[in-house]
């Protein structure tokens, strides 16, 4: 068709004069239509206007220039059209999320906006389509890091939940991921799995993943979703590798649900969530995002396992009050969730691990090489857990009078579950074990758990602190009365 040979026409003018200005007039002409539709149609392909392509195609290219030559900062910012150096370096952090000075540095990941092109791609035989598409990849910009453990992100399902509010319109900072991470439970209740871990079922999220738990978040949130399972996508992948590029072209990331077991590429069987960031061949390799900011490509076509979630239309407003006292109300039901298959849940899990350590299970030579899945990532789970309950019920009477009486609860189960600060994490029973040498240190664990006396005594502390932990849910459960 004659106008895609017009559309890129307009892009070789676009590309040309990339570092000089760009004259809107001319690129409809080499479009042959006005600017008002052209400015339409470009905005309708890419999903993106013709002004942020631009600025993105810039951006671009000064970052290269930065890796490549010695070019100074403001000699580049001049190049590519900012009135000053400062307002160069301001939208270069806003795209790639570093400064320019910094983009020289090892190891640093820069955003790419690649060209666009248009062409028609035509598949099937009798079952024939054809579809226009402006790119054939495309990853989402300034990417931020997914799992910080430094910051104690480390679960897998809120982390993700944020990266996509982040995306659809809520705000940098609230919710930020302590309140959905006690939406989902992840904070709020310690888990614990009698049987040898096969699967990536650490936190509650995980060993409820599915679509009722998901299906409660996203409401939660207030927002519809689509959630396909895996032998549904394997059934129609064609039009699921099509919904992929779009969400990704609207800037939205998708999220994902499996064993990550299954991802080749994934050296740790430790979660159960990540997100689609980007595409090549139009859809039919996914850029999954497990942690940090470089995603891994994953061949859907292959063999997909894959479960996907589309975040659908936002259907009411959520305010940080609501989040709260939706969470106050699911904290007893996090902590008294029945066991299942030998996994455990809250006082019930402390006990189950207090009864497996004083039993010798943990001293045995063949879970050595298991000792971190299953020993390690629950005393982990309490170094990142400290505190969330009481800064809830504290918080949520702060933020409204008619709550005050919460204050005083969060205080007594602050004295009951001792921590340094939720977002510090570092609860004190973490530290207690840290003391006894049966924290995250496996050399150490492995000798505490061979000593028959010492591992008793880990046993002990355990079993104290279910024991506060049902007074602590007691008093949870006046809180949500109150409400």
């Amino acid at each position: 068709m004659e106008w895609i040979n017009y559309m890129n026409d307009a892009i070789d003018y676009i590309e040309k004069n990339i570092t000089a200005e760009i004259d809107y007039n001319i690129i409809a002409q080499k479009a042959s239509c006005s600017v008002y539709n052209f400015q339409r149609l470009f905005s309708f392909i890419l999903n993106m206007p013709l002004s942020e392509y631009i600025r993105c195609r810039r951006l671009t290219l000064a970052a290269m220039e930065i890796q490549n030559s010695d070019i100074k900062i403001v000699d580049l910012a001049i190049k590519y059209g900012y009135d000053s150096h400062e307002a160069f370096s301001r939208a270069f952090y806003k795209f790639h999320g570093v400064v320019p000075s910094a983009a020289k540095k090892k190891g640093v990941i820069l955003q790419y906006c690649s060209r666009a092109s248009f062409k028609i791609i035509i598949s099937g035989g009798i079952k024939m389509h054809s579809y226009i598409t402006g790119k054939e990849s495309q990853t989402l910009y300034n990417i931020r890091e997914l799992l910080n453990g430094m910051k104690g992100h480390n679960y897998g399902l809120p982390d993700c939940v944020k990266f996509i509010l982040e995306r659809t319109g809520w705000n940098d900072e609230k919710p930020d991921f302590w309140d959905i991470a006690a939406i989902t439970g992840d904070t709020i209740a310690q888990v614990y799995n009698q049987n040898i871990t096969t699967s990536c079922e650490y936190c509650v999220s995980g060993y409820l993943a599915g679509p009722e738990h998901i299906a409660y978040v996203f409401d939660t949130f207030g927002y519809n979703h689509e959630y396909v399972k895996t032998e549904q996508i394997n059934a129609n992948k064609e039009y699921y590798m099509k919904k992929i590029v779009e969400y990704i072209e609207k800037g939205i990331p998708v999220l994902v649900k499996t064993n990550l077991n299954d991802i080749p590429v994934w050296e740790s069987d430790v979660g159960t969530y990540c997100l689609i960031v980007g595409y090549e061949n139009n859809g039919q390799i996914i850029k999954l995002l497990f942690g940090g900011t470089d995603p891994v490509d994953y061949d859907i076509t292959v063999e997909n396992k894959l479960d996907l979630i589309f975040i659908g239309e936002k259907q009411r407003e959520v305010t940080l009050e609501e989040l709260y006292i939706k969470a106050i109300k699911k904290m007893p039901h996090w902590l008294t969730l029945p066991e299942c298959n030998g996994m455990f849940f809250g006082a019930a899990a402390y006990r189950k691990w207090a009864d497996d350590i004083e039993a010798g299970r943990f001293a045995d030579d063949n879970l050595h090489a298991m000792n971190w899945e299953n020993y390690g990532v629950y005393v982990c789970n309490l170094a990142t857990s400290g505190g969330m309950p009481e800064y809830i019920f504290i918080k949520l009477a702060e933020m409204n009078p008619i709550y005050s009486k919460l204050a005083p609860l969060g205080d007594k189960i602050q004295k009951l579950l001792p921590n340094e600060g939720y977002m510090e994490g570092r609860n004190m029973l973490w530290v207690q074990l840290e003391e006894l040498n049966a924290g995250m240190d496996m050399g150490q664990v492995k000798k505490t758990m061979r000593d028959k006396e010492k591992r008793s005594k880990v046993a002990a502390l355990l079993r104290d602190y279910a024991d506060r932990l049902d007074k602590a849910v007691e008093l949870m459960e006046g809180g949500v009365r109150q409400l």
